[in-house]
């Protein structure tokens, strides 16, 4: 990535910003006006985003806060279809809002997936210094570029806009498939929080758009990514860290214990021994069947045991059996999901086709 020339030399104790970072265009830190068409601008803003697939939302000049309700991440698509609506957008900074912020909803666009953005933060007022594995970065940037590094990878190359604050937006399409990612602030336990002073804006959130004009900072949000560059698919180092890791896969339940004694204590029958040995070369034929073999064996187990049931009943009950045959389908590489679908069909079977006398 080719070197940009500073703007100014920061002083000694200020901490590095986006602005004087390799990779982003240069832009002028003169105090930007806002112009006399502003209201023109912010629609034509809004209704690009929306021909774009992206709903829009007014926010305030003053805190940025959402002006209109209905856009949280349980809102349904009804509520949704209004910040979506052109006719409704061009009237909202027509009139009312004229004035207001574009804020871009992320996490749900028209098609049902829209934005994820990374907010690199700034450190704010006497923030104490990054320790520990963030220890020498100055602000979000820092973090997200050690997290690259860490992974191996590049600095992501996306839609990408420098906020009033000296942070910056980093904007991807939400991933094609999975769960759609959410909202994090900062450093946190699960994901998608990621890192101090990285936030992650998703399904329910909302950043405000380049091209609107910060009066407290004096900035402009400007877009420093190459004007054809649209949001990119997020890498996958960083779709990695921003989705929750699988749990770890459940151990196999191990298989009750085969009744080898009928109620009271008395002496199993030879028919209950015999139900007991059965249950046990059904399980034990079942847990070393191949692939081709697993659900025929393992039906057939289910309906021997089936048939079996009312010669022995206190030992080839049906929960025992289930448990049996599902630890050994288990081992044999089946699903759960599957395996349980099995066996009670092979056993319904079992039953009935004992109830009519086949063999």
């Amino acid at each position: 990535m080719a070197e940009s020339p500073q703007v100014s030399t920061p002083a000694p104790h200020e901490p590095p910003t986006p602005r004087q970072r390799s990779g982003v265009d240069a832009l002028s830190t003169a105090v930007a006006s806002p112009t006399a068409n502003l209201t023109e601008q912010q629609r034509a803003v809004a209704l690009v985003w929306v021909g774009r697939g992206v709903p829009v939302i007014p926010c305030s000049r003053t805190d940025k806060g959402a002006l209109v309700p209905g856009f949280g991440r349980d809102a349904s698509p009804e509520q949704l279809s209004k910040f979506s609506d052109p006719e409704q957008v061009r009237a909202w900074w027509s009139g009312r809002f004229k004035r207001a912020h574009v804020g871009l909803l992320t996490g749900r666009g028209t098609d049902g997936r829209g934005l994820v953005v990374v907010d690199l933060d700034m450190p704010k007022g006497e923030s104490k210094p990054l320790e520990g594995r963030w220890s020498g970065c100055h602000g979000g940037t820092d973090v997200l570029e050690r997290l690259a590094q860490e992974a191996g990878a590049d600095w992501p190359e996306t839609y990408s806009v420098l906020t009033p604050s000296g942070g910056m937006h980093l904007y991807f399409q939400q991933p094609a498939d999975g769960p759609l990612i959410g909202c994090a602030t900062g450093e946190g336990p699960t994901a998608p929080h990621i890192g101090p002073m990285v936030d992650v804006r998703g399904i329910g959130g909302y950043v405000i758009a380049a091209g609107s004009y910060s009066t407290a900072q004096g900035r402009m949000y400007e877009r420093v990514s190459a004007p054809e560059l649209r949001p990119q698919p997020l890498p996958g180092w960083l779709l990695e860290s921003l989705r929750p890791s699988a749990p770890p896969a459940a151990p196999p339940r191990p298989p009750a214990p085969v009744c080898l004694y009928a109620p009271g204590g008395r002496r199993a029958t030879r028919e209950e021994r015999y139900a007991a040995a059965a249950l046990e070369g059904a399980a034990e034929d079942v847990g070393q069947a191949v692939e081709g073999e697993r659900n025929r064996r393992l039906f057939a187990a289910a309906r021997r045991l089936g048939e079996l049931h009312p010669t022995a009943p206190a030992v080839l009950d049906e929960t025992t059996v289930r448990e049996q045959l599902l630890a050994a389908a288990l081992r044999s590489g089946q699903s759960e999901r599957e395996a349980l679908r099995t066996i009670r069909s092979g056993w319904e079977r079992g039953l009935a086709g004992h109830g009519a006398g086949a063999a």
